[in-house]
Formats: C-alpha cells, structure tokens, sequence
C-alpha cells in the first residue's frame, strides 16, 4: 500500500494557528469543533514528549501500519580544499518506508533505499562518468540499501549504525519542521594502503542533515495517518569508493529535494524505467529482506575481481 491519500481538511489556517499565538515555536497546537459532521481537530501539546513524537510521526511517516514512499532527486557536487565546488553528477532516489506503531508516540520502520545515477541536473540515467578530478572515465556503481530497522520513541531513535537524530522541531507559518542529523566517522572498507585508487583515507566522515515539512492543519487532522511533507537534505561525505578519488582531500557535498509520492505510479514514465533498469530491488521489498548496502556490496566486487586478477 502507498502513502495514505490527502483528504479534504475542515480545518482553517486560523484555526490551525490559533492555538499557536503568543506561544513561540513548539507551543501549544490546541484543536477547536468546526461543526457539522466533521470529526474536531487534533489536540496535541508539542511541550508533551508524546504528543511531540505523534506530531513528528505524522510528518516523517506514519501513525498507522502503512507503507511510506518517497520521491526526491540529488545533486553532487566536488569539495577539495582550497578549490572552487565542481558539478559531479545527479540521482533520482526512491525511499520505502514501512511502519508500525507499538505504542502512542514509538514506532517502528523498515526502510529500503535505492538510487540511480545521473548526468548532472537530469534525469538521464548513466552507465559511466568522467572523473572531473582525473579525467577517467569510471563504471557506475548505483545506490541499493536496506532493509534498516529503527525505533523512533519520544526520546531516542534505536537503530543499528547510522541513524538520523530529531533536533528541535518548529512551527513557522502554516507548516511544521522536523529537523534530523547524522552525524558519524567510520574505518574506511577500502585501507589506502591496500586499495590507494579507490579510498578516500582511513576514516570516513559522515554528515547527513534532512528536513521535513508538513502543513499543520494535516497534522490536526484526525482523517490523516499520515501527514503530506516536503523533503530537503544536504550531506557532506567522504568520496565514493566508486569515484576512484586516489585520496584525494575533501568529499562530495549533495542537495536533495523532494516529497512522499502515491507510488510508482506518480513517477515520470521515463524515471520509473530508469529504476526497473538499474535499481529492481525497490520493486520486490516483499521478498527483499537481505541486507544491502552499496559500499559493501562494491567492497566485496572488488575483491572478487582482484581475487580474478581483473584490477
């Protein structure tokens, strides 16, 4: 099943903040009866951790059992030192997001995650790219990652690995933020002493930072399990092993931005090709419940085909 459709709200933008004036930015959301046959609106205290966490559920997912999917598109851009920024290349991104309620306010996610890449500022699907840095030109290694679990309750996130933190979340306008980081520094798969063409160094550096947003009448909604949100995320990374950077200082800077769509179907005809091509996994999480990820998975290429003697 998609992302639940958007019903038509009763609720007023005056009634929505109406419960907001005078007490800043995670003030009181406070419902009011509209009449008729319309059930009231939402009473949720954002001072309460629960009703904190229900608020944010319903913006990065859902409160009901319910399949979340995701639509956004990336931009990638080269970071040196001492260097003016260089375009890389772009991603059309995928995201299915499965939930499950266990109690108010804590919820569980399986999450599935592709990615293929593109010429820059397109949605044209490429097999190899030229290194700007190098000039070479290298096969593409496209994005596959799940199925990761996490808990989100009022006060923590519970998840193997990397894990993105709810910051202070905010009511501006009409909408209400939710603000993640990542934040995390690992060994690098690819030693440079053993692998100097593809490893970025002998740590790599992970920043990962996303918001969302959704309007706040959909949140007061009682209609709604989920509320529709808009997605941006910036990253800064160490480089790809793919990339075949040779150590060199820096890392790849992204932009992304996007929504929760209805499903495969919402996507341009030549986009959802494009993932059937290239990233099929995303169609079968039914059955997909092997973890993937796509650094391993080129780590473990890698050494098949040394073991070959093909690099």
């Amino acid at each position: 099943m998609s992302k639940t459709a958007v019903k038509n709200s009763s609720l007023t933008r005056r009634q929505a903040v109406a419960g907001l004036a005078g007490v800043g930015a995670t003030g009181l959301m406070a419902g009011c009866s509209n009449g008729g046959d319309k059930p009231a609106p939402l009473q949720l205290d954002l001072n309460d951790p629960v009703d904190l966490s229900v608020a944010r559920q319903k913006v990065i997912g859902s409160v009901a059992n319910e399949q979340i999917h995701s639509f956004l598109r990336f931009h990638f851009y080269g970071q040196v030192p001492g260097e003016k920024a260089r375009r890389l290349l772009s991603m059309n991104n995928y995201i299915i997001d499965e939930w499950e309620p266990l109690e108010r306010g804590t919820y569980k996610l399986r999450h599935w995650e592709v990615g293929y890449y593109c010429d820059f500022d397109t949605d044209n699907p490429i097999e190899t790219w030229v290194n700007p840095y190098s000039n070479e030109e290298i096969e593409v290694f496209h994005f596959v990652l799940g199925p990761i679990d996490r808990v989100y309750s009022p006060d923590s996130v519970m998840a193997p690995g990397l894990a993105p933190i709810p910051l202070t979340s905010h009511v501006m306008g009409e909408r209400f933020y939710v603000a993640t980081e990542a934040i995390s520094q690992f060994p690098n798969l690819f030693s440079p002493e053993e692998w100097p063409k593809r490893s970025s160094g002998k740590m790599a550096n992970w920043i990962s930072m996303q918001t969302l947003s959704s309007r706040m009448e959909d949140i007061l909604n009682p209609e709604l399990n989920s509320a529709p949100a808009n997605i941006h995320l910036q990253n800064f990374v160490a480089w790809s092993s793919w990339m075949q950077m040779e150590g060199r200082p820096g890392g790849s800077m992204a932009r992304a931005y996007g929504t929760e769509i209805d499903g495969f179907d919402a996507l341009p005809p030549n986009v959802l090709a494009a993932f059937q091509k290239y990233t099929p996994e995303i169609f079968e999480t039914a059955t997909w419940n092997t973890t993937r990820f796509d650094e391993i998975d080129y780590f473990n290429l890698m050494k098949e085909k040394r073991a070959r003697g093909e690099i």
